[in-house]
């Protein structure tokens, strides 16, 4: 037993650091240099992190890679020149705060949290912990490893929600105005040029052209059309609308003479959005109910 006491004892001792006044100095010279680096990247100090940067500094930013910024970048000409850029226009800082630092020889750690905005979408990511290890060599740092909550800023960076509901809004736009030529240029710089209209399981769905042809004809027909959009929900690749269409014929639709009556119905629609065009809209209107409420009944 006291044997192996003895051997913990000094297996203890050997894992001990050697030159430990010397290590303190080196390590409050790792933090200081390194809080330097960090002061100058949140405020934007080109020149200070430039001058601060050893000349095989690496900057590991990892991610998902359909973000512009994740890394890694190597050198000072990719990350002045790229990275930089890159992520001053991509996101845009709303909250920091530092709440821990410490270093150890050559390394240092900070971490702490922070929110941002996403420049591209508008989304907010909420806040998220950060942390970064740094190591500094000759007063120089060598590598700056950024970690983040990567799903909570690749999730902002590519929710396309708010351009996609933008893009659908469109389509209801037309319907409200069938004949207004604004409206048919926003509907069709936002549909694919094969979108197409399906309302039914025959196969004969109708083209972006033959669907203008049909509001031009509603627009004469029924001058009065509104299409509210009552409830829009995103999903993916969908956009699912839950519509209320108003309007009072001024001759017959669908064979039926309201002779000045008027039609409110329900409508739904499941709009596929492509690269940020409408590629597709599967349609169900209460046409039945329309005709019904046309006839009187």
């Amino acid at each position: 037993m006291d044997t192996l006491k003895r051997i913990i004892a000094v297996s203890i001792i050997s894992m001990l650091p050697l030159g430990i006044s010397h290590a303190d100095a080196q390590s409050e010279n790792t933090l200081a240099v390194a809080k330097s680096f960090l002061e100058a990247a949140g405020s934007d100090n080109g020149a200070k992190l430039t001058e601060l940067m050893s000349e095989d500094f690496v900057w590991h930013n990892e991610g998902d890679k359909r973000i512009p910024w994740i890394g890694p970048w190597k050198g000072q000409e990719d990350v002045m020149g790229k990275f930089m850029p890159a992520f001053g226009k991509g996101l845009t800082v709303t909250s920091w705060s530092t709440d821990y630092s410490f270093a150890n020889a050559d390394q240092a750690v900070f971490m702490g949290s922070m929110s941002a905005i996403l420049n591209n979408t508008g989304v907010d990511t909420g806040k998220f912990t950060w942390a970064v290890r740094v190591h500094v060599e000759d007063d120089k740092v060598k590598s700056w490893n950024w970690m983040e909550d990567s799903y909570a800023v690749s999730k902002a960076y590519n929710d396309n929600t708010q351009a996609d509901k933008a893009a659908v809004e469109t389509f209801y736009t037309l319907l409200s105005n069938p004949g207004s030529e604004e409206a048919v240029k926003a509907f069709s710089a936002n549909t694919a040029d094969n979108w197409e209209s399906v309302g039914n399981y025959s196969g004969k769905n109708k083209s972006k052209g033959a669907f203008l042809g049909q509001m031009g004809y509603f627009a004469k027909l029924i001058p009065d059309l509104n299409w509210n959009i009552e409830e829009m929900t995103h999903a993916d690749d969908r956009v699912i609308v839950r519509g209320r269409a108003t309007g009072t014929p001024t001759g017959p639709l669908f064979g039926v003479d309201g002779a000045g009556k008027s039609f409110d119905i329900m409508t739904i629609d499941v709009h596929t959005i492509e690269n940020g065009k409408i590629t597709k809209s599967h349609h169900v209107e209460d046409w039945a109910g329309a005709l019904k409420q046309l006839k009187g009944k």
